[in-house]
């Protein structure tokens, strides 16, 4: 699960908010309730920032509008004693450079300078990528700390530790891996780690959200979002035409959604009565947050006299030269194992070899439980066990495998109440209060790869908690969803009939997943 931080800071396009309906961003500020909205700049948006001061509850500020006596404003969280500068550009900080050096020596509490025109820009001809504004935020920093600069011209997730010349600005170096370890070059470097807030591609500039977690050690975490992910987009079943024409007949909430009655809704131009139920039943899941079941098919090993061992690995990455992590969470006992090596990332097998001895020795006729582990956990699992500890290959792949997911999501048979089908997202909605890591899987193969190729040690009990944590949180969504209500006793659908089973056949999605496996 991910970190509880002390405040959240909403990171909004203009286009988001002007071509989106009110209703929608009302459901953004419900389910995401930042403690701040940042509407991006670098240009004037006016319309924008208006329309964000009347739909949210939360503090709005837009950097381009700043009009402060000096070229920094202070915003300081109600909730917090957390600050952030706010700057309207980095032509203002040339008039007075002193004031970024006495923002963040001064106070504690100011963890980021907000500057939305601070933005990287790549020279094709040499490879070579630059940092616009390097020469001013240079002489306005303080040396011998690192600044964190937040830009909406950056996409969400962008993280980069720049080390500038204090006299020049000149680029000393640029650590691409700051969330590993995050420390000054020097006294007389002005080190700013530059953090995007700004759409990420694939959503779309008009669509792409961020929310960003702050505490006292910075920007904890970034999320991103999809505005369809809110409103009546966010209901499966209802595109963009399909919540124009809603919206045409008055219906702009979820709640209005569910007064309109299935044949009505059915009507609709390619909407049929199938299509109609899914979007009713997935409108009722996301605004009571309570899973649905919507077929009778058991949830994986739920008939056996045992429960599952709910399993989750750590690797280096997506493509893994090693597993360096294994979690095995028993909710028989309530107990949590872990397999973790320490000491010679190199080599894959002893981590493996103490899994396979414990499992094979301990629980050999337990069954393993993952999320979406059979695109992942089990294809990596199977690979590494017969290359490294072939002697356990037979036996390993004897051991009966479900997937939660795919059992819920890929198979149709239940509707879940995330805005997204991750572990985190779904665990959360489902009431879950996990651990206060602050990682999530791409970090975590980070600061191992890291280990790798320094030494550096991680935070062990910090990345074994993460684990535990997943591995737990699988076993509250399986809690959840096997007490739900099965299809044929959740009663008549709104037109007198039963929901559908839309998924393929269990068995054989279950066979083409083992052998098929897919890509991740």
């Amino acid at each position: 699960m991910t970190a509880r931080a002390d405040v959240s800071l909403l990171a909004l396009p203009p286009s988001a908010l002007v071509d989106r309906p009110v209703e929608t961003l009302a459901d953004v500020d419900v389910t995401l309730e930042p403690d701040a909205v940042w509407v991006l700049g670098p240009d004037q948006e006016p319309q924008a920032f208006a329309r964000a001061r009347q739909v949210f509850d939360a503090p709005t500020f837009h950097p381009p509008l700043e009009t402060g006596d000096g070229p920094l404003s202070s915003y300081q969280f109600e909730s917090d004693d957390l600050e952030l500068a706010v700057c309207n550009g980095v032509r203002s900080l040339q008039a007075d450079q002193s004031a970024g050096s006495s923002a963040f020596t001064g106070s504690s509490d100011v963890v980021a300078l907000v500057c939305d025109d601070v933005a990287t820009n790549v020279r094709p001809t040499t490879l070579e990528t630059s940092l616009e504004g390097a020469a001013t935020l240079a002489a306005a920093l303080p040396t011998g700390r690192v600044t964190t600069v937040l830009t909406g011209s950056e996409p969400a997730g962008y993280d980069e530790l720049w080390h500038l010349e204090a006299d020049t600005g000149a680029v000393c170096t640029v650590d691409h891996e700051p969330a590993v370890v995050c420390s000054p070059a020097g006294d007389d470097c002005v080190s700013v780690r530059v953090r995007g807030g700004g759409p990420v591609e694939g959503y779309g500039s008009d669509r792409s959200i961020a929310k960003l977690s702050l505490s006292d050690d910075g920007i904890e975490r970034v999320e991103t979002y999809s505005v369809t992910t809110f409103g009546l987009e966010a209901v499966s079943g209802i595109g963009p035409k399909t919540a124009t024409r809603l919206t045409e007949r008055g219906v702009r909430t979820r709640t209005e959604l569910l007064e309109v009655p299935l044949e009505t809704l059915a009507e609709l131009p390619g909407v049929g009565c199938d299509r109609a139920r899914t979007i009713h039943q997935h409108a009722t899941v996301l605004e009571t947050g309570e899973p649905r079941r919507r077929t009778d098919e058991p949830l994986p090993g739920e008939r056996w006299s045992t429960p599952p061992l709910c399993l989750d690995i750590e690797t280096d990455g997506l493509s893994p030269t090693i597993i360096w992590q294994i979690g095995v969470y028993d909710p028989v006992t309530d107990t949590y194992r872990a397999f973790v090596e320490r000491d010679e990332p190199t080599d894959p097998g002893p981590v493996l070899e103490a899994f396979c001895d414990w499992l094979l020795g301990i629980h050999p006729d337990r069954a393993l439980l993952t999320w979406n582990g059979w695109r992942f956990d089990y294809r990596h699992l199977g690979s590494f066990i017969a290359r490294y500890v072939p002697y356990y290959a037979d036996d390993w792949e004897s051991i009966p495998t479900f997937d939660l997911y795919a059992w819920a999501v890929r198979n149709e048979h239940a509707i879940l109440p995330g805005r997204t089908n991750e572990l985190a997202v779904v665990a959360d909605a489902l009431g879950y209060e996990g651990a206060a890591t602050g990682l999530d899987g791409a970090r975590t193969a980070a600061a191992y790869q890291r280990f790798m190729r320094t030494g550096e040690p991680l935070e062990w009990g910090r990345h074994e908690a993460y684990c535990e944590d997943d591995c737990r949180a699988l076993w509250h969504v399986y809690e959840r969803l096997r007490d739900a209500s099965a299809a044929s006793s959740a009663g008549a659908t709104e037109s007198g009939t039963t929901a559908q089973t839309t998924g393929d056949d269990a068995n054989e999605t279950i066979d083409s997943e083992q052998t098929g496996l897919g890509d991740f």
